[in-house]
């Protein structure tokens, strides 16, 4: 796949209060990329993203939106030499949402077809989740190196399956979510680990990939424990080396 980095390298200047100079050096910034997705030849959006894994990003974003319940529903996708447009046909007619999760206030539990499977008895070892976040962390290569990128993991509690990172949390789980459709759903995730806050839309999107557990450094919002608690997801934030709080469904972790 064409690809860009995802940071450039520029010259810039730093002050040092050591010896009170200014000096010159190069630094990493992050590259924001823009891509405008058409469906069936309709101009939906523009994505703003990192540019990479973009054919990804367009498939998870129209599964999360419900657009699409199967990879067989994808006719083609021609993604631009330049990456500026990427152009999926359907082979079906489909009508362009008139608000889309990630900036929509209204919130809807996904369609059947789409809903979390059932994971009776499914449960993991609260002492072991730090090791793994630790890990997913350790994996998160573009945010070490430049700093500023989200990332998303998707894990069966053993090894981190898939992981992606983007100036975007949501395009993180778009990514995630199209490259579980492109494997034709052999991984079977158990855990979501994000790095950024945990949104509303970010449980729904756990939902329909069928993670039970979803896992972030940092905090969620009081909707977000709401969808949660009623879709059956144990919601894990501010996760730390020796403690995390749970603020749903504790009995996921023993």
């Amino acid at each position: 796949m064409d690809t860009k980095k995802p940071y450039l390298e520029l010259d810039i200047k730093t002050y040092s209060n050591s010896n009170d100079a200014i000096i010159e050096e190069k630094r990493q910034v992050i590259n924001e990329h823009s891509l405008e997705l058409f469906i069936n030849d309709e101009r939906w959006m523009t994505f703003i993203c990192s540019p990479t894994n973009l054919e990804e990003l367009a498939l998870g974003f129209l599964w999360n939106e419900n657009v699409i319940s199967d990879l067989h529903q994808v006719r083609s996708i021609n993604l631009s030499p330049d990456l500026s447009k990427i152009e999926i046909k359907l082979d079906r007619l489909v009508k362009k949402p008139t608000n889309f999760h990630r900036t929509s206030t209204g919130i809807a539990f996904p369609r059947s077809e789409t809903a979390a499977r059932e994971m009776d008895g499914f449960s993991y070892p609260a002492k072991e989740l730090p090791s793994l976040y630790n890990r997913f962390s350790e994996a998160q290569e573009l945010h070490s190196l430049v700093g500023g990128f989200h990332s998303g993991g998707l894990s069966d509690g053993q090894t981190i399956q898939i992981i992606m990172e983007d100036l975007g949390r949501h395009n993180c789980l778009d990514k995630l979510a199209g490259a579980w459709l492109q494997a034709e759903h052999r991984i079977r995730p158990a855990i979501l680990l994000i790095s950024g806050r945990i949104s509303s839309e970010m449980v729904l999107k756990s939902l329909t990939m069928g993670c039970r557990i979803l896992v972030s450094r940092t905090s969620p919002t009081a909707l977000a424990i709401e969808i949660a608690e009623k879709a059956g997801i144990c919601l894990v934030g501010y996760m730390r080396s020796k403690q995390f709080h749970i603020y749903s469904h504790s009995e996921y972790l023993v």
